[in-house]
């Protein structure tokens, strides 16, 4: 596809996302706990969607991409209906686990989490479903959290797809992920316009939910069907991660429930710290995602059992660290 047709293509989807927007009042409104004055599309990650959805079915993706285009757009409408009419956390939390259930049911699943020296293949066994269930969960809701400030998503996606496409080898494979950069990057380049312009996107939940399926759903293939060592797949998730376990932790010995939405994330200190400047707060972001997860893909070159002990004890350095700046 040349560059000519995808700048065509992210514009004509631009313009839909935007009349549809303006028609449906799709809006992130100001309030007490955001930082934005004034309203902001809330449809970002709906321009990702449809453009995904356009460019999935122009390539082969290892026989699932059926499965990528049928949850995507259930987790991206069940997003869409958050951002709308707010839905209960329970229900959002249902909805969550349905795209793992039928993951399951087209027999995409994980029996172990890879070879490791000294202890060989960490084996499943019977834990096979609940840890699919509970990993692709954890890992949509963890994306759904970091979504606080403007851009941050964006750079955790473009960090991902870059970091993945350095790990396989499969040409058509590679060159896709490449044109799934294109909206990312460019929604990047809106987010960073000022709200006057009237062409800045939040990504919305629609966005965040379906971009952590997405994450999910992708980590998943690069170990079943191209052999990527999980070792290596977890360090560019170590943010969403960290952030989703030190913030739920925190809320539930506060007593407080999980889902409750504060300024309590690691990107809400830096971005007070910096007087709510976007663009410095994620430039931080970036330089520290990419030294981390080059840092792990290091490190899991060395020993995938160093690196995977690593990446736990990881956790605790950043608990410690986040009861410091609280």
């Amino acid at each position: 596809m040349l560059p000519i047709n995808l700048i065509i293509l992210y514009l004509i989807t631009l313009m839909f996302t935007v009349f549809i927007s303006k028609k449906l009042e799709f809006y992130d409104k100001p309030n007490n706990r955001k930082i934005n004055k004034s309203k902001i599309f809330n449809s970002g990650g709906i321009i990702i969607y449809i453009f995904y959805l356009v460019i999935v079915n122009f390539f082969e993706f290892n026989h699932n991409i059926e499965l990528i285009i049928s949850i995507g757009s259930f987790i991206c409408l069940v997003g869409f209906i958050d951002d709308r009419i707010n839905l209960k956390p329970s229900n959002k939390v249902l909805f969550i686990i349905i795209p793992s259930a039928y993951l399951i049911l087209n027999g995409i699943n994980i029996d172990n989490l890879g070879n490791y020296e000294y202890i060989g293949f960490i084996n499943l066994g019977k834990f096979q479903i609940p840890f699919l269930i509970l990993a692709t969960g954890l890992l949509i809701n963890a994306t759904n959290y970091i979504d606080g400030v403007d851009g941050l998503l964006l750079v955790f996606l473009i960090c991902c797809l870059g970091y993945y496409i350095n790990l396989i080898e499969d040409a058509n494979t590679i060159y896709l992920l490449k044109l799934l950069l294109v909206p990312v990057v460019l929604n990047l380049i809106l987010n960073m316009l000022p709200s006057k312009t009237n062409l800045k996107f939040f990504s919305g939940n629609a966005g965040s939910l379906f971009i952590g399926f997405f994450i999910s759903f992708l980590t998943i293939e690069l170990y079943n069907n191209f052999g990527v060592h999980p070792v290596y797949l977890i360090w560019p998730l170590w943010y969403p991660v960290y952030d989703f376990l030190f913030v739920s932790s925190n809320r539930a010995i506060l007593k407080k429930s999980i889902f409750s939405a504060d300024n309590s994330h690691l990107h809400h200190k830096i971005l007070n710290k910096f007087n709510k400047n976007h663009l410095k707060t994620i430039s931080i972001f970036f330089v520290l995602n990419v030294s981390i997860i080059y840092f792990g893909y290091l490190l899991s070159n060395i020993s995938k059992i160093f690196s995977l002990i690593t990446f736990i004890f990881g956790f605790v350095f950043y608990f410690a660290i986040r009861i410091k700046l609280k």
